[in-house]
């Protein structure tokens, strides 16, 4: 079955390799071709500090080399960091259906440019030999360059249909070739069906494995139940996976997709580079590379960080979406189903009907702090939901809620306007919130079905005389 896979999701690391970030004057990092930098797309200039800068290396001109397996040659492309001399950390980028590496050409440089060796392989498009085939490429890059491949650290991170193979492909790489022994994560993008995963591999897969699956907004193209079937069939703690949605957003006229093709920013048209890659993609990578490789606590808490704000914070863009409960959504409908023949694993796509999906959060935004001591609270309207239950909570300074405080209200759908048709309810406190900043849930209930929370959401309430304005969290 053919699919328009787009790219799969590379990585982008930070470890201690900081610096300044490589832009100024320009909106793109001044290490990039003037060619690139027209290719740089809406008014957001790439983060200037944090993970989701440009990195201080400067990345030579690719290698490119094919590897013979399963009756095809299959071209290899490799990215090294200038100036580095000893065996570095890999990323091995497993692209989307008929992708070219070249579709992720700024991926690939922006990741080696945090000092890391960068590898992506094209493969042929039979769903019976892709895995062999991504496994024998990655497998004869490593071999071809031991003085400058350090494989006991290795990030995989897959798109479509290359990010689709990843547990099976993860799992061959750990247990057959003794790989990752000081660190190793998986960033999934949009995953299609693994075809190569079987029970035997998931009762023996290495559970130190750190993971990210992320989806977007507007992609309608694979069901939500593919995605979940992956993220929950992998023995890895809740603790050390995160379940992540990117949400679109229009600023000063030009639209920041949250679609099927966010990293395929590179040659080719195949996506579009802009400040979505940054906040949404590098940023994840480089910290959960940073947390997997060198054990950082804010690694972690950016990539692993249960929704927490340095977490969801996407800066000018909407927050991001984080949970490790996710759930399908009721009445949706995909181009390419969870439950089709083809797929060896059916029978394990999540029930429609299991409960109510979790709401999705529309504002306050934290950005703009807020005027009033009551602010009105809105969200999409979570079919056949009949009450509502809103969850606010102060911050304390180190930007985790304070759980001796509850501001805590009731809602029936019809009071916050979610039954004359709309597609967002908005509801106000009875009581006045003190100066400060905040976070807030909601759940969703019918009459037969409890929901499960949202995601958190922050905002401020500008401080007065009288009260203590926090900081909504400590960098």
């Amino acid at each position: 079955m053919k699919r328009i896979f787009v790219l799969l999701l590379t990585f982008m690391l930070l470890t201690t390799v900081g610096g300044a970030a490589r832009g100024n004057a320009s909106m793109v990092p001044a290490s990039t071709s003037s060619r690139a930098m027209q290719n740089y797309q809406g008014p957001l200039a790439p983060p200037a500090s944090g993970y989701g800068r440009w990195g201080d290396y400067d990345v030579s001109e690719p290698d490119s080399f094919s590897v013979q397996s399963q009756g095809y040659a299959n071209p290899v492309t490799v990215y090294f960091p200038q100036g580095v001399t000893s065996p570095a950390p890999v990323i091995f980028l497993a692209p989307g259906w008929e992708i070219p590496c070249d579709a992720y050409a700024q991926l690939l440089r922006f990741l080696t440019s945090r000092g890391y060796v960068s590898v992506c392989a094209v493969y042929h498009t039979d769903t019976a030999i892709i895995g062999a085939q991504l496994y024998d490429d990655f497998s004869a890059a490593v071999a071809r360059y031991p003085d400058r491949i350090d494989a006991s650290q290795f990030g995989l991170a897959g798109h479509s249909s290359g990010a689709g193979l990843l547990p099976s492909l993860s799992y061959r790489l750990v247990r057959e070739n003794g790989w990752g022994d000081e660190g190793k994560f998986i960033f999934s993008s949009a995953p299609w069906i693994d075809f190569d995963i079987d029970d035997a591999m998931l009762q023996d897969y290495p559970t130190d494995m750190k993971f990210i699956l992320q989806t977007y907004e507007d992609d309608k193209g694979t069901d939500l139940r593919t995605y979940i079937q992956q993220f929950e069939e992998l023995p890895i703690p809740d603790t050390e996976k995160e379940y992540i949605t990117l949400r679109e957003v229009t600023i000063d006229g030009y639209h920041y997709a949250a679609d099927h093709r966010v990293t395929a920013s590179g040659e080719g048209g195949y996506g579009v580079w802009d400040a979505m890659d940054y906040y949404g993609v590098y940023r994840l990578i480089a910290a959960l590379a940073d947390y997997a490789f060198e054990g950082s606590a804010e690694g972690k808490r950016v990539a692993l960080g249960d929704g927490n704000e340095a977490q969801v914070d996407m800066g000018p863009l909407r927050d991001l979406i984080s949970t490790d409960d996710p759930r399908p959504i009721p009445g949706e409908s995909y181009d390419y189903p969870c439950d089709v023949e083809s797929n060896p694993h059916k029978d394990h796509c999540a029930d429609f009907d299991h409960e109510l999906p979790a709401a999705v959060l529309l504002s306050p935004w934290k950005h703009v702090p807020l005027t009033v001591e009551s602010p009105e609270f809105r969200w999409e309207t979570v079919p056949t939901a009949t009450t509502y239950f809103l969850q606010v909570r102060p911050l304390l300074p180190d930007g985790d809620p304070d759980w001796s405080v509850s501001y805590g209200e009731s809602a029936a759908s019809a009071a916050a306007g979610c039954e004359d048709g709309g597609q967002a309810c908005s509801f106000q406190l009875s009581a006045s919130l003190p100066g400060g900043s905040y976070v807030w849930w909601i759940k969703a209930y019918s009459a037969e079905k409890e929901g499960v929370w949202s995601r958190r959401g922050y905002f401020q309430i500008a401080a007065n005389d009288h009260t203590l304005f926090l900081p909504l969290v400590a960098r």
